[in-house]
C-alpha cells in the first residue's frame, strides 16, 4: 500500500470510528416501520409447516396495540390465513416467524390466543427485536430466584466452615414456590413448545405446571424423538464445532431447537427464525426465560409434522447437529450466533441396576442457574424409573462428584431408601448442590462435569434409629463423654455407633440437649432457629460447605443450650453476656444485621458413613455442673 492510499485507508477509518453506533435495523430500507402500520396493510409470513421446506401464509393488519406488551413495548394485531393457517390455527413453533409487508420486515409472530376460533396473532415489531444487544458468551453465575443461604456456624474448635443448611424445592410444589410468578397479563401468556425424548412421561406430568410458569408447553413428549447423539469421547464442556453446511440452511422461517439436554436424554424448545444478518440471528419473538445475557446450544430442526388441535396446535420436529450458540435471551427476542459454542456440563451416568446389568448414560446439560438443577434432577430419575420400580421398597447407593473449573470437587455421595419415591430423594442429591454451586457471582468458577455412579437395589435399607444413650448424664466442663446409637436394620438386625462427644470448657451449670439422629432430621431441627445469612466469600468456602451438608447414611449429633445467642457476620456467639447484648442494642448500625436465637449450638458431631439411610432422632439430656469439688 503506498503513502497516498495508506493516507486515505487512515481518513475513511477515523470517520467511521466517529460515526455513531447504530441498532442494525436503524434507517434501514428493507424494515417495514411501525409508524407506517395502518389496519387494511397486507403482507405475508414466512414458517415450516413440515419438512424443511419455508411457506407463506397470508397476514391482514388489524392494527396497533400500544404499550400492549410492557411500557413503550407497542404489538401488531394480525388475523393470519393460508393453507397450513386455515387447518392448524397458529400453531406452536410458529414464535418468531418473519412477516413482510411490500417486501419489508415488519417483525415476528410472537404470541396466538389458545382455543381461538379464528388465527388472530400477535407481531412482536422488528425495532424491539433488534434492540436485543450482543454479548460475550459468558457471564458470571446469577443468582437463582428464590434461593436462601442458611449456613449454621461451627462451634468453636470445630471445622470452621460450618455447615449448609439446604433450604431449595425437591418436588413440583416447591419448584412453583421457589420460581417467579408467571406475568398475568392478557397478552404476555405465551409459552414455547418443550419437547423431552427419553424423559419420564408420568414425570414429566406432574411437573408440567413448573415448565408452564417458566413459559414452556411440554408437548410430544412421548414421541421417542431424538436428536444428534453425544458418544462419550464427545462429552465435552463445549460442542464440537458447529456444522457449516447446516448453518448456511438456516434463514427466516427456519425452525431451530435450543439444545436444553442432548444425548441419551433429549429436551429442546423450538422457534422460528425471524432475521439473519451475516452469522447473527434474532428469533422467537419474545423471550425464552428472560435470562438476559445467556449461553445456549441451538440446531436446525426439521418438521416431521404439524399436528392439529382444539386447544393449540404444535409442531412435530427433529433436530440435527448443533450450530450455534444464543447469548441474549431478552423480552422481544432471542439473539444468537452461527458457529457460536456454548458452554455445557457434560453428565456421564453409571447404573448397576436390579436386572443385573451396568448401563452407562452420557448426556450434556445446559449450563443455566435455574434449568440446571431442574433437569439435572429430572434427568436423574427418568434414568433410574427406566429399570427401577416406582413402587415398592427401593435403595440408591449414590456416589460421585460435581468437577469444578478451579480442581475442585463437590462430592455426590448418600444413601437413599424408602418404600415409595426412592429415586426422587436421589435427583434431589445432585439437584441440590448443583442449585447452589450455579447461584454464585465467582467468574472464574463453572462446571466442567458430573459424575454419578448408582446401585441400585431391590430393598429397602433405611436403618430406624432406636435407643441412644451417654456414659454419663452429669458432666462437667471440657469432659469427654461417649454417645452410643442403636440402628434397627429392615432384617431386625442391630448396628451399634457410638459417637466422642465434647462438653465445651465455656459452659456452666445448666442443661443441654443433645438430639442425635440422621441427615434429613437433623437439617429439619437445625433450620427452624438458623438464621438466613449471606452467601459465601469465595469459591473455596462455597465448595466446603457443599461437602459438609450432612447425607442421610450417618448419624449426626447436635448438642445445644437453651442460652440466648446471636449470629453476626456468619459467625454465632453462644451465651452472650447481657452486658454484651445491651451494647449491640444500642448500636443501630450494629443491631440491623445481628440475629438473636433462643437456642445456641455448642457441640456439632458425626460418624462416618454407613450403608444405610437412618432415619428417626431421639433427645438426651447432659446437666453440666461446676467445677467445684475438682482437684
Amino acid at each position: 500500500m503506498n503513502y497516498r492510499r495508506f493516507c486515505a485507508f487512515a481518513l475513511v477509518s477515523a470517520s467511521l470510528a466517529l460515526c455513531p453506533a447504530r441498532l442494525p435495523g436503524q434507517d434501514n430500507a428493507a424494515f417495514f416501520p411501525l409508524s407506517e402500520i395502518r389496519p387494511g396493510l397486507k403482507g405475508v409470513g414466512r414458517t415450516i409447516f413440515e419438512g424443511n421446506r419455508i411457506e407463506e401464509f397470508q397476514v391482514e393488519i388489524r392494527g396497533v396495540l400500544k404499550n400492549a406488551l410492557a411500557p413503550k413495548h407497542d404489538a401488531i394485531l394480525a388475523r393470519l390465513s393460508g393453507p397450513g393457517v386455515d387447518k392448524n390455527g397458529v400453531v406452536a413453533g410458529m414464535s418468531g416467524s418473519p412477516v413482510y409487508v411490500d417486501g419489508k420486515l415488519v417483525g415476528a409472530v410472537a404470541i396466538a390466543f389458545p382455543f381461538a376460533k379464528e388465527p388472530y396473532a400477535v407481531i412482536t415489531p422488528i425495532r424491539d427485536m433488534l434492540g436485543v444487544a450482543p454479548a460475550p458468551p459468558r457471564v458470571a453465575g446469577s443468582v437463582a430466584t428464590g434461593l436462601r443461604w442458611r449456613i449454621a456456624p461451627s462451634p468453636g474448635g470445630q471445622d470452621s466452615a460450618g455447615r449448609l443448611i439446604p433450604d431449595v424445592p425437591t418436588d413440583p410444589a416447591g419448584w412453583l414456590r421457589f420460581l417467579p410468578a408467571p406475568d398475568s397479563g392478557y397478552l404476555a401468556d405465551f409459552r414455547l413448545p418443550l419437547r423431552f425424548a427419553g424423559f419420564n412421561s408420568e414425570l414429566i406430568r406432574e411437573y408440567t405446571p413448573v415448565f408452564r410458569q417458566l413459559g414452556f408447553e411440554p408437548v410430544a413428549s412421548d414421541l421417542g424423538l431424538t436428536g444428534a447423539p453425544v458418544p462419550p469421547s464427545d462429552v465435552e464442556r463445549s460442542p464440537s464445532p458447529s456444522g457449516t453446511d447446516n448453518g448456511r440452511e438456516v434463514v427466516p422461517g427456519s425452525m431451530i431447537s435450543l439444545m436444553l439436554v442432548r444425548g441419551d436424554l433429549n429436551l429442546n424448545v423450538d422457534c422460528t427464525v425471524t432475521y439473519r444478518d451475516a452469522r447473527n440471528l434474532y428469533a422467537c419473538g419474545h423471550q425464552i426465560l428472560l435470562a438476559g445475557p445467556a449461553a445456549i446450544p441451538f440446531a436446525k430442526a426439521e418438521v416431521l409434522a404439524t399436528i392439529p388441535s382444539l386447544a393449540s396446535s404444535f409442531k412435530v420436529d427433529a433436530p440435527g447437529p448443533v450450530v450455534g450458540s444464543i447469548y441474549q435471551d431478552r423480552f422481544g427476542a432471542i439473539y444468537g450466533v452461527l458457529g457460536g459454542q456454548a458452554p455445557s456440563i457434560p453428565f456421564h451416568m453409571r447404573v448397576e441396576s436390579t436386572l443385573n446389568r451396568q448401563e452407562d448414560y452420557h448426556f450434556e446439560l445446559v449450563d443455566h442457574p435455574v434449568l440446571t438443577p431442574l433437569l439435572a434432577n429430572l434427568a436423574v430419575i427418568s434414568t433410574l424409573s427406566a429399570t427401577e420400580r416406582a413402587v415398592g421398597p427401593s435403595t440408591f447407593n449414590l456416589s460421585g462428584n460435581i468437577r469444578l473449573s478451579t480442581g475442585e470437587t463437590v462430592d455426590v455421595t448418600d444413601v437413599v431408601s424408602s418404600d415409595f419415591g426412592a429415586v426422587n430423594a436421589a435427583g434431589a442429591a445432585v439437584a441440590t448442590p448443583l442449585t447452589y454451586l450455579l447461584s454464585n457471582d465467582f467468574p472464574d468458577l463453572h462446571i466442567t462435569g458430573i459424575d454419578l455412579k448408582v446401585i441400585s437395589q431391590d430393598q429397602d435399607t433405611a436403618a430406624r434409629l432406636e435407643q441412644a444413650w451417654s456414659s454419663r448424664s452429669q458432666v462437667r466442663p471440657g469432659d469427654h463423654i461417649e454417645v452410643t446409637v442403636v440402628l434397627r436394620t429392615p432384617s431386625g438386625g442391630s448396628v451399634m455407633q457410638k459417637i466422642p462427644v465434647e462438653i465445651p470448657a465455656s459452659v456452666h451449670d445448666k442443661t443441654l440437649s443433645l438430639t442425635v439422629g440422621g441427615g434429613t432430621s437433623i437439617n429439619f431441627l437445625q433450620n427452624r432457629f438458623t438464621p438466613l445469612a449471606s452467601p459465601p466469600r469465595d469459591a473455596h468456602q462455597l465448595v466446603r460447605l457443599l461437602n459438609r451438608m450432612r447425607r442421610d447414611n450417618q448419624v449426626y449429633a447436635l448438642l445445644m443450650s437453651s442460652e440466648r445467642s446471636f449470629t453476626l457476620q456468619g459467625e454465632e456467639f453462644p451465651s452472650p453476656p447481657p452486658s454484651l447484648v445491651q451494647t449491640i442494642m444500642s448500636a443501630p448500625g450494629v443491631s440491623n444485621s445481628v440475629t438473636f436465637s433462643s437456642s445456641s449450638v455448642v457441640g456439632d458431631y458425626e460418624t462416618k458413613p454407613m450403608p444405610y439411610a437412618i432415619e428417626g432422632q431421639q433427645t438426651l439430656y447432659l446437666k453440666v455442673l461446676g467445677n467445684e469439688g475438682r482437684p
